[in-house]
């Protein structure tokens, strides 16, 4: 009220001035009627822009408020509407969308896992094969894993219609073709003879560790050389010899080899031999003798049984 009153009292005080201006200019030199004209014209705009101004405030006060409160009220029904709506109105199309989103997500997720997932291993057809003894029969098989970035760990058996052997420990690297055996599994020809896995366990080759799979396994495998097999004569039983060179940096603790003689395309005998160790650079010459007939060999085939991914595989290098 006190500013207004001034801005009043400083209007009144300016529209006197002007009047004054007014009533005097007719008798003022020709070179200042210009100035008092602009001047006239400045103060009726100031004046016109004051008047206003006190005249409409308390309803430009009120419109605020109203606009204010209007704003306020809409947001307070929005609110309601949406609470009415979630909880009330449309709670079962939205439980409904929310579980069929959970749903689809579900499918896609175990799509993508399913696509990102193990191959199954493939198993050959088993056969059972003379040990050299004509009281014992010795069971083989391979197992094929069809993926180049995951490696498995599982146990194994032979089950045939006779009954079936104990349980053995087995693995298989990524990418690989693996025979599987057990020496003297029956005592007879079993019939129906078949290979059985039990608890596969997949494992994925870390990227980070082991960026390049292939350049890694060749850093770590033995080389395997002079692989031959005697038919002896009549002093000497026949025999199979091989040598295997250990050219990475590891020592491996307690290898085995499985030695499979082909006969053609069907495996004609079976033979595992093992050592304590095999320490880096080290060259070892391995033999081992047939009792009984062997049918013509027409190739000899060496695989280690080593897990060159399962550390429990290597021994120290200060051994």
């Amino acid at each position: 009220m006190i500013a207004w009153k001034a801005g009043f009292e400083k209007g009144k005080n300016r529209l006197f001035q002007a009047v004054f201006f007014c009533y005097n200019k007719t008798n003022m030199p020709n070179q200042d009627k210009s100035f008092l004209k602009s001047e006239e014209k400045e103060f009726k705009t100031y004046y016109k822009r004051e008047m206003w101004w006190v005249e409409h405030r308390n309803l430009l006060k009120k419109i605020g408020i109203g606009a204010f409160v209007v704003f306020d009220a809409c947001l307070i029904l929005f609110a309601a509407w949406i609470f009415l709506d979630s909880y009330a109105i449309s709670y079962g199309t939205e439980r409904l969308s929310v579980a069929g989103m959970a749903i689809l997500g579900q499918s896609e997720l175990r799509n993508f896992s399913k696509s990102e997932s193990a191959k199954s291993l493939v198993l050959s057809e088993a056969v059972a094969v003379s040990s050299g003894d004509a009281t014992f029969y010795d069971l083989f098989a391979s197992v094929t894993n069809q993926n180049s970035d995951w490696y498995a760990t599982f146990k194994y058996y032979f089950d045939s219609k006779d009954g079936a052997t104990e349980i053995f420990e087995g693995f298989i690297l990524p990418g690989e073709e693996r025979p599987l055996a057990v020496m003297k599994g029956f005592s007879a020809r079993p019939s129906n003879l078949i290979l059985m896995l039990d608890t596969v366990e997949w494992h994925r080759v870390d990227n980070h560790e082991i960026p390049d799979y292939q350049d890694w396994f060749a850093d770590h495998a033995l080389q395997i050389s002079e692989a031959t097999f005697s038919h002896g004569d009549d002093i000497t039983p026949p025999e199979v010899s091989f040598t295997v060179s250990n050219k990475t940096a590891y020592n491996f603790y307690r290898p085995s080899f499985l030695v499979v003689l082909w006969r053609g395309g069907t495996v004609g005998g079976l033979v595992r031999v093992s050592t304590s160790e095999i320490k880096s650079g080290q060259t070892k010459e391995f033999s081992a003798r047939w009792q009984g007939v062997v049918p013509a060999v027409s190739k000899v085939e060496v695989w280690p049984e080593i897990n060159l991914l399962n550390p429990e595989a290597y021994s120290s290098i200060s051994n």
